[in-house]
């Protein structure tokens, strides 16, 4: 599935549905920080940056979404405690503007599978909010590789991501699970 080397174990739906006020806040930081992320990107790869604009739109409008679900139900947002996975994640890539072209193209990917799982098993609005979610994952995704595709040699790429997606297997292996996204 986009790439991915491992598929997240069905179960995991449960523990990360079995608080959905720490899944939501645990997804509104993930995307106010995709969107910084993203902006950086502009910056890296300047002849991509109106296409990684529209990227960071998204990114804010889902995490206005979510934001506004949290109000809805009287709550804040709160503090952000940070994402095992990601800074994980971050660890395994370097500084080059491919691999962080690639380590969004991997979260995304492995969003886009973890949202389609929620969108199956959860009600109501969140049901809404993550099947509405998924294909934009898929979206930046597929951005993210075709501009790795675009600026660096085909084989290079792909090894790279070959590497990279064996080892964000590795981690979703390892990772303990909660009510959170990754």
């Amino acid at each position: 599935m986009l790439g991915l080397k491992s598929r997240t174990d069905p179960a995991w739906v449960e523990v990360a549905l079995s608080d959905e006020l720490a899944l939501m806040r645990d997804h509104a930081h993930l995307e106010r920080k995709a969107a910084g992320h993203v902006i950086t990107l502009m910056g890296q790869v300047p002849h991509a940056a109106d296409r990684l604009l529209e990227v960071v739109k998204e990114e804010l409008e889902h995490y206005e979404r979510v934001v506004a679900l949290i109000h809805a139900r009287g709550e804040e947002l709160g503090s952000d405690g940070g994402n095992p996975y990601v800074r994980r994640i971050a660890r395994l890539t370097g500084r080059t503007s491919l691999d962080r072209l690639l380590r969004m193209g991997l979260i995304e990917a492995r969003s886009y599978e973890r949202f389609d799982l929620l969108a199956t098993h959860a009600r109501g609005e969140l049901q809404e909010l993550f099947a509405s979610l998924k294909e934009s994952e898929a979206g930046h995704h597929a951005l993210f590789v075709k501009l790795g595709y675009e600026q660096w040699p085909r084989e290079e790429v792909k090894a790279r991501w070959d590497k990279l997606a064996t080892a964000e297997a590795e981690i979703v292996a390892d990772m303990e699970w909660g009510p959170r996204i990754h």
